[in-house]
């Protein structure tokens, strides 16, 4: 049987690495205790095209969501919210040490929280930009620097918004393991932070994002305040990341759930 293909330029050397090693690791050790997560199958790669090499990804012809930066996920319905909660409990089975031990995965470091508050703590200039009076910056700071009670670290693509699923008959495919390096996109971060970077992709569907936090407590028992910490972290680095690609129409939203979530207003 023919299987499709796809090419994957690598941008970095890091995204290479964990493409063309610990993808098919991660397949082979995991691949049969997963209960709806499908890592992308990769058929082979070239270390020597272009700058940081190609990697052959099988293309999955399945069902794709219609996210954009333009419609923030209105129209999605909900179902997708319980369907991306599935997919972190399986990401929650990777055990961290042995990735860490994983010769394309030991330069990877797990999320600095101190590290994210040094940085936000010496960026109010930018929080002003977004719209934070040096107030809400302070408040947002001593909730944030409390730590998060539930602490586990998990890894993932990093990217983990709708635009990167592709859906099977019974499974879902997360593609997109691009390498970004700082506190936006890890590849390991806080389970309430992946959970929270899905959150602010969705800004414009409110029953989706409660649905998602229904089913985030309900399945992994996350406090109300650790979603607070997380929504105000990602929405910030969002918001960020929009201000810096000169969207004035996309940093907003994510002003709007900061404060949502500083003020603790969450549809919880």
């Amino acid at each position: 049987m023919n299987i499709t293909s796809r090419p994957v330029v690598a941008k970095s050397a890091e995204e290479f690495r964990v493409y063309s090693s610990l993808l098919p690791s991660i397949r082979e050790k995991y691949g049969p205790s997963f209960d709806f997560l499908e890592i992308p199958e990769v058929l082979g790669f070239d270390a020597q095209a272009c700058q940081f090499g190609v990697v052959c990804v099988r293309y999955y012809a399945g069902d794709t969501y219609n996210w954009s930066e333009g419609n923030g996920g209105n129209g999605l319905g909900t179902e997708l919210s319980s369907e991306m909660v599935r997919l972190v409990q399986d990401f929650r089975r990777i055990d961290i040490a042995w990735l860490l031990r994983h010769p394309a995965g030991s330069w990877m470091r797990e999320f600095d929280l101190q590290a994210w508050l040094r940085q936000f703590r010496n960026n109010s200039a930018r929080g002003l930009e977004l719209g934070i009076s040096e107030d809400e910056l302070t408040r947002a700071e001593d909730i944030i620097g409390a730590g998060f009670e539930l602490n586990e670290q998990i890894f993932g693509n990093g990217d983990f918004y709708p635009r990167n699923l592709v859906k099977l008959p019974q499974n879902t495919v997360v593609i997109d393991w691009e390498y970004r390096p700082g506190f936006r996109a890890c590849f390991l971060d806080y389970l309430p932070n992946v959970l929270a970077f899905a959150f602010v992709h969705m800004f414009n569907n409110d029953p989706w994002q409660a649905e998602l936090l229904r089913h985030s407590r309900d399945t992994f028992q996350i406090g109300t305040d650790d979603l607070r910490r997380a929504i105000m972290i990602k929405a910030f680095e969002q918001g960020s990341f929009w201000y810096d690609c000169v969207r004035p129409d996309l940093y907003p939203p994510q002003t709007k759930l900061f404060r949502m979530a500083l003020e603790n207003h969450l549809p919880l």
